[in-house]
């Protein structure tokens, strides 16, 4: 790598990392703030939302990196020509187009990486985070119960404590109403919740006590004393709808999504063409930093408006990508196009005005490209 290759590389690689530390960091805190009802919670430690932004970081980089790529080499480059150094190289015989080497380089790295994160990094870091979440819904559920108040946020379930200390419950009644052919209520000494791993159930541990049935049907009246009995309780919806992360196709894997499409497919074509465009979409995400290498040396070249044109090109060229990657999308699930065109038309469509706007700079010098 020449000297002129590695100075546009430092010059384009420090507001690439800027910018990726701080989009990241955005997109981090809308995620925590909306699902503030759940991270925010009284159960909820400082490790605990840490460690859930940790597991979510794989998947917003991957809209954050081709971003951040982008901007950074606009920027870079617009360093170059704000300084007059582009004038410099082309007096010295030096085109502006050679300047593309370095953005492809370092893009083709970008690429790899996105990829390599989109197809296997991602998919076990949204699993990972929708079971922490779920984790800290239960620990929340343990941690809402308020004494001298019937807590009703558990299905079928109704809670009473007289006191509550630590997670501890003492003089409790459970009102048990999921089957309503039986109803149920437990009267105890001591009481709480405790997580029960994965799932969606929890347990309830209870500590001298008694249990009141009813069998509406068959008229009979039971009661049975205990001295400690555990009870694996259900959350039902109650973990689906305050866990936002339950749900995305993003957690399956590259095989996964594949065997789905073909599954889907067999009996229903357009699920199948749907499934199989998704597959190529998480593919052309990362490939299209490779679209944005050859836009930004064009854009950033330019002098007129200075860096105020580089920052609205930038968010200009952004938006039309992923808008036209949609579009292709939407047409390749409808049979238009080919499943492994449809998402990549973003791709196609930057990569050829990327190519017309380097010949058109390199034909007519720096500052071309308005």
């Amino acid at each position: 790598m020449s000297l002129l290759d590695r100075y546009l590389a430092r010059e384009i690689l420090l507001p690439f990392a800027a910018g990726l530390l701080f989009l990241t960091q955005v997109l981090l805190a809308t995620q925590v703030l909306a699902q503030g009802d759940v991270l925010l919670g009284s159960g909820v430690s400082l490790l605990d939302v840490l460690l859930v932004a940790l597991d979510l970081t794989p998947h917003l980089l991957g809209y954050v990196l081709p971003v951040s790529f982008l901007l950074g080499c606009v920027l870079g480059v617009g360093r170059l020509a704000e300084d007059r150094e582009l004038v410099a190289l082309g007096a010295a015989g030096i085109s502006p187009a050679r300047l593309v080497k370095v953005p492809l380089l370092v893009g083709l790295g970008a690429a790899a990486v996105a990829l390599w994160l989109s197809l296997d990094v991602e998919p076990a870091g949204l699993r990972a985070a929708r079971l922490r979440v779920d984790e800290v819904v239960k620990k929340n559920v343990s941690a809402d119960v308020r004494p001298g108040v019937f807590y009703e946020e558990i299905p079928g379930l109704t809670l009473y404590a007289e006191q509550v200390s630590g997670g501890t419950w003492r003089h409790v009644l459970i009102s048990d109403h999921s089957d309503p052919r039986a109803p149920l209520l437990a009267l105890a000494d001591g009481g709480r919740l405790e997580p029960a791993g994965a799932g969606e159930t929890m347990q309830l541990v209870l500590q001298g006590g008694e249990i009141h049935r009813e069998e509406a049907g068959a008229g009979d009246y039971v009661i049975a004393s205990f001295a400690r009995a555990s009870v694996a309780v259900g959350l039902g919806g109650a973990l689906g709808e305050r866990n936002r992360l339950t749900g995305s196709p993003f957690e399956l894997r590259a095989d996964e999504i594949a065997a789905l499409a073909a599954e889907r497919g067999a009996r229903d074509p357009e699920e199948g063409r749907r499934w199989r465009a998704f597959l190529h979409r998480r593919v052309a995400g990362p490939v299209g930093i490779l679209a944005f290498a050859l836009l930004a040396v064009p854009i950033g070249a330019s002098r007129r408006g200075g860096r105020a044109f580089g920052y609205a090109a930038t968010l200009l060229s952004v938006i039309g990508y992923y808008a036209v990657m949609r579009l292709g999308e939407g047409l390749a699930q409808r049979g238009v196009l080919a499943p492994w065109l449809g998402p990549h038309l973003g791709n196609v469509v930057g990569a050829v005005a990327g190519m017309a706007a380097v010949l058109l700079m390199s034909r007519r010098g720096a500052g071309a490209v308005r």
